[in-house]
Order: structure tokens, then C-alpha cells, then sequence
């Protein structure tokens, strides 16, 4: 009896090994699969510049209040031109600007926050293109203790 027990048991093992190892497979990325990302309506972004989602670059999600996002942006705008656009667009959207200036590599960084919500803005110039990177997060520390 207990080397029948024993054998199912070592069947049972290999059957559950080889579930894992197809699940697994399953679960490797797809290089020409793309990811949704949702562009939020509060975000400005110039136009001519297009979002690139092909190979996973931007990401988006959006729960009951709680949005994250990294959405990357590419065109031949001037880098200049397109971060004075988002300076003027933002603040018609709620969104204050808190920084505004040079990171030490040369990327121009601007931040904006509205009440929990922060939006990073990163400019530069790659592969001959003005790139704009946007880092969307929410911040619940900064909710308002009176605000129900």
C-alpha cells in the first residue's frame, strides 16, 4: 500500500511540475505584443508628439481613484516649444507646477501636482527625436484629512 501511495504521490509531483512549466511558458512576454496605455484626459501632450506602446515603453492603470502611468512620447518637435506648451496647458487642467528646470544630465524635468495626483514631465532629445516622458502617480499621504 505505501508504494502505491508513493508512486501517486511522485505522479502527482511530476503532473504539478509540468503544470508550472507550461504556466510559466505561457507567462514569458510577447515582444510584438503591446501593452495598453490609456492616456489620461488631464495630461497634456503636444501635438506631433505620439505615444510608443509597441514594445511595452508605456504602461497605464486606473483603479477607483488611483492612476499610475509611465507614457512615453516621441516627435520632432523643439524640446523648448513642447515643454512651453505643457507649461501653459497644465495649469488650464487644476495642475500647479512645483519644479521647473535642468536635471544634471540636461533633461528638462517639470513637476505638477494636483491634490493627490503628480505628474512628472521629462524632455530631451534621443536618437535625433524630442522625447517626452510622463510619470503620472498618486500620492494618498497628500490627501486632505478634512476632504471626505
Amino acid at each position: 500500500m505505501t508504494a502505491f501511495v508513493a508512486n501517486h504521490a511522485v505522479a502527482a509531483a511530476a503532473s504539478f511540475l509540468a503544470l508550472v512549466a507550461l504556466g510559466a511558458c505561457a507567462l514569458e512576454p510577447d515582444e510584438n505584443a503591446s501593452v495598453q496605455a490609456v492616456q489620461f484626459q488631464d495630461v497634456v501632450v503636444p501635438s506631433g508628439l505620439q505615444i510608443r506602446e509597441s514594445t511595452h515603453q508605456s504602461w497605464s492603470r486606473e483603479d477607483a481613484g488611483f492612476r499610475q502611468g509611465h507614457l512615453e512620447y516621441y516627435g520632432q518637435n523643439d524640446v523648448t516649444v513642447a515643454a512651453d506648451y505643457v507649461r501653459q496647458r497644465m495649469p488650464q487642467h487644476n495642475w500647479s507646477k512645483v519644479t521647473d528646470g535642468l536635471a544634471e544630465n540636461g533633461d528638462l524635468k517639470i513637476r505638477f501636482e494636483r491634490d493627490i495626483y503628480r505628474a512628472d514631465y521629462t524632455f530631451s532629445r534621443s536618437d535625433g527625436a524630442t522625447k517626452m516622458v510622463v510619470d503620472y502617480t498618486t500620492d494618498y499621504a497628500r490627501r486632505d484629512p478634512n476632504r471626505q
